[in-house]
């Protein structure tokens, strides 16, 4: 599945950034479509202050005149960031309700396109693709459709529609939106040294007026970065997007896993905490779970677990279930096997991305179905990915099975240049490798 995406001085070869998966998620940011005297007024809308400002001004402005589409989109934009630094599952549902009363007032062509970005925020991929399609019916060379429709395709495993999207927006004009959208595809067919000179294309042709986005984009880099294993790279990365928004969720993070790598399970742990206590998620729940259990905290692990699964069916109050979220959480702390899979199952009905096969083959390798979830795992690596615990969950379903040469290859690919990368599945992935020597 080798796809190439031109962009405008050459050709890109991609390889299509969460929390595997999710963390492209909560919309790439990119600028919204305003008229010119309203740009003075969202000139701020991304630093912390101004999106607390933003936010008040545009709700004020909307309710008063639901035919204003620049406020709507505007407002819709602000909430989708603000969701995304303190952690609030509730605005992107706010932003569903102001754009569909301006479009329910003016048919509005902005509120239609922007729709589809928020219902990526919503996890409600099949609705999203069908809006991006409708608004790129009515603009087809708009190139924010192509990638709501990108995005959209790559979550329900739709990959050749997906690249061919991306291929689109990126050739009709190369943004900071067009690279990021180029760097996710490269990673998903495991090429991190691509992806991540495109990361780095999309933080130069970020806006310096566009703080929240600049600490979004030197996140994703520092993520890529850790994957390759280049752990003091990635710190620096997670510095400059704390320095360009002060105490941004997704670099506060990216510094706990980096000072997990390092052996400061104590930094890690009180990073983890704060970040739960101020906007608990099931991801950190789970990391604080992860970092007590390899402490020797059993009873202190289990209540994390068991907050992190809490917080994962309280989400879906907000958002569509993600069932392969839960499924693969319990999986990999062999909670609930057989709720597991029916969890995992349930989402590939719907889904057939990398990660929900992954999911349903680790469910399925706890239950003992270990042909079952070879299948499911090859269709987890179709794409070519270089994700490190995929890798390892397939190395010890074929040594499951029997095929030891297989396995070995799988678990020295998965610690290969990065034997800290996860706190459960690389000890697990250099216990399984010994064991195979």
């Amino acid at each position: 599945m080798q796809r190439r995406i031109a962009i405008g001085l050459g050709v890109i070869g991609i390889a299509v950034s969460a929390t595997a998966g999710a963390r492209f998620l909560q919309a790439v940011p990119e600028a919204v479509a305003i008229a010119p005297t309203e740009r003075a007024v969202l000139a701020t809308v991304t630093t912390r202050e101004g999106l607390a400002a933003t936010i008040a001004t545009l709700t004020s402005r909307v309710e008063a005149h639901h035919s204003d589409e620049h406020a709507a989109v505007g407002l819709a934009d602000a909430l989708l960031r603000q969701a995304r630094v303190v952690g609030d599952g509730s605005l992107p549902k706010r932003a569903e309700d102001v754009l569909s009363n301006t479009i329910a007032a003016t048919d509005s062509y902005l509120g239609r396109r922007m729709l589809g970005a928020v219902y990526l925020a919503q996890h409600r991929f099949l609705e999203a693709f069908d809006a991006g399609n409708t608004a790129r019916a009515m603009r087809p060379d708009d190139p924010w459709n192509y990638g709501v429709i990108g995005d959209a395709a790559i979550e329900l495993g739709r990959y050749d529609e997906a690249f061919d999207a991306f291929d689109r927006m990126a050739s009709i004009k190369p943004t900071a939106a067009a690279y990021a959208r180029v760097a996710y595809a490269r990673e998903l067919q495991g090429n991190l040294h691509g992806a991540l000179t495109a990361m780095r294309m999309a933080i130069e042709a970020t806006s310096p007026q566009d703080p929240e986005g600049l600490a979004w984009a030197w996140s994703q880099l520092g993520a890529l970065e850790l994957q390759k294993g280049r752990i003091q790279e990635a710190s620096t990365a997670y510095d400059r997007a704390l320095f360009a928004f002060p105490r941004h969720p997704y670099a506060l993070v990216g510094q706990a896993r980096v000072a997990v790598v390092r052996g400061d399970l104590d930094r890690a742990l009180a990073i983890y905490r704060e970040q739960l206590a101020q906007a608990p998620t099931p991801e950190l729940a789970a990391q604080v779970g992860d970092l007590l259990h390899r402490r020797g905290d059993v009873e202190g692990a289990g209540a994390a677990w068991a907050q992190a699964e809490r917080l994962e069916r309280e989400g879906w109050k907000n958002e569509s279930p993600q069932p392969a979220a839960l499924a693969r959480l319990l999986a990999e702390r062999n909670l609930q096997p057989q709720e597991a899979v029916r969890l995992a199952t349930e989402a590939a009905q719907g889904r057939d991305d990398i990660f929900t096969n992954d999911a349903l083959a680790w469910s399925l390798y706890r239950t003992g179905a270990f042909g079952q979830a070879w299948a499911a795992s090859l269709r987890a690596r179709r794409t070519g990915t270089h994700d490190r615990r995929i890798l390892y969950h397939a190395a010890a379903i074929a040594a499951a099975r029997g095929e030891t040469a297989t396995a070995r290859t799988l678990a020295e690919r998965a610690l290969d240049g990065h034997p800290e990368f996860d706190l459960i599945a690389a000890p697990a992935a250099k216990a399984l490798l010994a064991q195979l020597q």
